[in-house]
């Protein structure tokens, strides 16, 4: 039995399961369902070189009217406020 929860364990419990971990960041996918459609949830944070390092939320599959990028999806607050701290954890926060 694990005394402490790591960030990815409570990011698991809320159905968010890693799919890639390197140098340059961290992506994880949660597949969401409503009463009309199933759709992927996929957060990605990642390294930019101009130091100003990401976090994105959006659905793979799902491009916007115009064709420009993948439609966002928005994060409750203890979402968030995992992500963020795995952000810090993996050197990847700034300010």
């Amino acid at each position: 039995m694990k005394l402490f929860k790591t960030v990815d364990d409570k990011l698991k419990e809320i159905g968010f399961v890693k799919t890639k971990e390197n140098e340059y960041g961290v992506e994880y996918e949660k597949t969401n369902a409503t009463d009309t459609h199933e759709y992927i949830h996929k957060v990605c944070i990642l390294h930019k070189s101009s130091g100003k390092h990401i976090l994105q939320s959006y659905d793979p599959d799902l491009m916007d009217e115009k064709k420009v990028g993948n439609t966002c999806v928005g994060l409750t607050g203890y979402e968030m406020k995992l992500f963020l701290k795995k952000m810090k954890q993996i050197g990847l926060y700034s300010k």
